[in-house]
């Protein structure tokens, strides 16, 4: 008696079903993540651009702010020495302080603890405004001097129990002579902001005029010609070049994304993203 023994298996034709079975979805799941891959940079791209924008505004903001002019009055009591539709160059505040003690014709001695600012005063790079107050009736006559810092020390503390203190040595002023303790003293550079173009791209860039700093990209891309647009208005709210008029400026920052994007309604174009906000200069309101 013979035994007849059965082999399981596949066909020929099962296995080429069941090849092109495979190929079909393996194709179907290797275009869904090339597809969330594509959308995830895009999303990455849009991202990075509007947080740029808002950053640009931010720092553009944070440093207009502090600004101040003084109707028809000279160069030394405006922080705004020039300007232009895509930049402006400035006197930036790095920090604000009082005088511990009279100073003398050629220092100047700040206490620390009542110091706030970005970092320490520089010689060569940063000067003081020393205010000098006029009449207790009025603010009119009022006004800021100007003095070069040459070297800081802080090895001399405030007298009394004042604390720690900076000693700034600035050229001989005889205007300082007689200046009470408690004087508000502002510590400033002179800076420039705008628009230029570098490696084929626009950017907001900034250099430090007052040591004398080659410009150096803020944020970006930005988009080119219209990136960085300064609009400045006087008191009434209408737009004016006098320096020494402006009351507010108009910011508007356009950014560009660095790609193009890979999926959605801009596929394969730059993505754009625009930010406008005003800044009212520090004594906007006198």
């Amino acid at each position: 008696m013979s035994i007849v023994r059965q082999r399981s298996g596949f066909t020929l034709i099962e296995l080429m079903l069941s090849m092109a079975m495979m190929l079909m979805v393996g194709g179907a799941v290797y275009q869904l993540l090339v597809t969330t891959q594509r959308l995830a940079r895009t999303q990455a791209e849009q991202l990075s651009l509007q947080s740029s924008v808002r950053n640009g505004a931010l720092v553009i903001a944070n440093e207009l702010r502090e600004l101040s002019t003084a109707e028809g009055e000279g160069r030394d009591q405006n922080d705004i020495l020039s300007i232009a539709a895509s930049g402006m160059v400035y006197r930036a505040m790095r920090g604000t302080g009082v005088v511990c003690q009279p100073p003398t014709a050629t220092q100047i001695r700040i206490g620390r603890n009542g110091f706030s600012g970005y970092r320490d005063p520089q010689p060569g790079r940063d000067s003081a405004y020393v205010f000098l107050g006029g009449s207790a009736e009025t603010y009119e006559d009022d006004a800021w001097l100007p003095v070069a810092i040459t070297s800081v020390s802080s090895v001399t503390p405030c007298p009394g129990s004042g604390g720690p203190g900076f000693t700034l040595t600035i050229p001989a002023n005889s205007l300082l002579v007689g200046i009470p303790a408690g004087t508000p003293v502002r510590v400033y550079e002179i800076m420039e902001v705008k628009l230029y173009r570098s490696e084929e791209r626009s950017w907001l860039g900034a250099r430090s005029v007052s040591s004398g700093e080659a410009i150096q990209p803020v944020l970006g891309p930005l988009t080119d010609g219209d990136g960085l647009r300064l609009e400045y208005f006087a008191a009434a709210g209408v737009p004016t070049n006098d320096v020494t008029a402006i009351k507010s400026i108009g910011v508007t920052i356009r950014g560009i994304t660095e790609n193009r994007l890979s999926s959605g309604g801009l596929q394969g174009r730059h993505a754009e993203e625009e930010l406008t906000t005003q800044v009212a200069l520090r004594n906007a309101f006198h």
